[in-house]
């Protein structure tokens, strides 16, 4: 029985090893500046859907401020994400919703998540998620499964790749939904935020 034991214990140990160097390897491929823009293409299968929801628009990740996230088709509106809170937004700038994250736990959860998935911040995600993955030359791909029940509860895996930027997102999420998320054109220039971009986090 000892003999198992400490077999098990290795095989952990091995296991926790070569994810924490595969996080390391894929944080030192990926681009970790203060401000981040780009464009994306979100394209969700709906269970009892035939066709595919797809919506496009472009997004902000500054390091300090958080993630704003605005669609432009079909529908236009603004998705704001912060350490404390979500808001949404419509086109004319009304509010439609807000999750605040000291009443609502999961918001926290989520958008650490996201920050730590657009910031290319690879190692916390090991405090979530069971991390396996390859690394080939400039390129690789990470498949996260849920530790925690709460988080097992919405995602079932998620699948990322890319080089020095994160290229593409999976959500294979508990409802049985699928989504893609596609980034193209992202770039680090200018720096700094501009003073529309900063209003528009405010």
């Amino acid at each position: 029985m000892k003999t198992i034991l400490m077999g098990l214990f290795f095989a952990a140990l091995t296991l926790s090893v070569q994810a924490t160097d595969l996080a390391a390897s894929v944080k030192e491929r990926l681009t970790q500046p203060a401000v981040l823009r780009g464009y994306f293409e979100q394209n969700k299968q709906v269970i009892g859907f035939k066709k595919p929801l797809i919506s496009r628009g472009d997004f902000i990740v500054a390091r300090d401020k958080g993630v704003l996230w605005r669609t432009k088709t079909p529908f236009a509106g603004t998705l704001r994400l912060s350490r404390d809170e979500i808001v949404a937004k419509q086109d004319d700038g009304e509010v439609a919703f807000r999750l605040s994250a000291s009443k609502e736990p999961s918001v926290r959860m989520i958008n650490g998540l996201l920050f730590s998935l657009l910031n290319g911040d690879v190692s916390s995600l090991g405090e979530l998620f069971k991390i396996e993955g390859s690394v080939n030359g400039k390129s690789w791909q990470l498949l996260l499964t849920p530790k925690q029940a709460a988080l097992g509860k919405i995602m079932r895996k998620i699948a990322l790749s890319g080089d020095q930027f994160v290229r593409q997102i999976d959500l294979d999420e508990a409802s049985g939904d699928q989504t893609t998320i596609r980034f193209t054109a992202q770039n680090t220039e200018p720096a700094k935020l501009s003073s529309d971009e900063m209003a528009r986090f405010e």
